[in-house]
């Protein structure tokens, strides 16, 4: 069922303007690609890292719930770069991923 979804274009949903994805929608999105990133890894944190870059903060729709679900992400990420069986490729992406994030958590009030 998620090769489907991945099917998506997601650079394609995300270049419309205005995006057709609310801020609630992407901050949850973020949230459930991060929940079992162990499976389908590399095209998990692609996703997340263009959902990630989409969010903004500061939304008041969003705002309330933004830093505890980035400070959750961000605790998943850094338990996947400590694992064993990450690859050199997805230490890159879970870096530029990071960078992201942290930007998230700076900005989120």
């Amino acid at each position: 069922m998620l090769s489907y979804f991945f099917q998506v274009d997601l650079q394609g949903i995300m270049a419309m303007s205005p995006p057709p994805l609310s801020q609630r929608v992407l901050l949850a999105l973020l949230q459930q690609l991060a929940c079992d990133i162990s499976k389908e890894t590399p095209r998990k944190l692609e996703w997340m890292t263009v959902v990630a870059a989409a969010i903004q903060p500061t939304d008041q729709m969003i705002a309330y719930y933004a830093r505890p679900i980035v400070e959750q992400v961000c605790e998943i990420l850094n338990q996947l770069r400590r694992s064993a069986g990450v690859t050199g490729a997805d230490i890159t992406s879970i870096r530029i991923l990071m960078h992201v994030v942290n930007y998230l958590l700076v900005t989120c009030k």
